[in-house]
């Protein structure tokens, strides 16, 4: 006897449908990060960043409710963005990992005049200043007002993710 009932099944058929559609729309990836009480650093990778409004300056990233970083980043007030580039996919893996174990400092520097952290080497960062939180079922909408932009690198080219793997752009 199974413990999944046909609604249950249809459902997470469903869901596997909708995750292979999204998974057809390319997206950029970037790590968001922290600076923790402590000094050290939360950071995870992302590809749900959105730029939302120019006046005021605002970007949305979605987090998961279950990861292990909700509670830092739910519960932070400022907190960055760096936008990675294409050769940056060990960067995007290894903050897509649970957890801190795999943390690198060296990885990070402070923005200039915010002191948050961004990967050093990213095309682009964003330090922010939390707006609004906004519940969106197993995810969490994190808004952000930009308060500083540093365009590191104005012909780097980003590191995209679509149908569940990292790419570049075609030249």
């Amino acid at each position: 006897m199974s413990d999944h009932s046909p609604a249950d099944a249809a459902k997470t058929a469903a869901g596997l449908a909708f995750r292979a559609v999204m998974g057809r729309f390319a997206t950029g990836v970037a790590v968001v990060s922290l600076l923790r009480e402590d000094g050290s650093v939360g950071a995870m990778t992302i590809n749900s960043l959105v730029s939302v409004s120019l006046d005021p300056q605002l970007i949305c990233w979605s987090l998961q409710n279950t990861s292990s970083h909700c509670a830092e980043f739910l519960g932070a007030e400022r907190f960055a963005i760096s936008i990675l580039a294409e050769d940056q996919q060990a960067l995007a893996r290894r903050y897509a990992a649970r957890g801190d174990a795999v943390q690198i400092a060296e990885d990070f520097m402070p923005m200039a005049g915010t002191g948050l952290p961004v990967i050093a080497s990213a095309l682009a960062h964003l330090a922010c200043t939390r707006w609004a939180l906004h519940p969106a079922g197993d995810h969490t909408l994190i808004l952000g007002a930009v308060a500083a932009t540093v365009l590191a690198s104005a012909d780097g080219r980003p590191l995209l993710f679509f149908g569940g793997q990292f790419g570049e752009m075609a030249p």
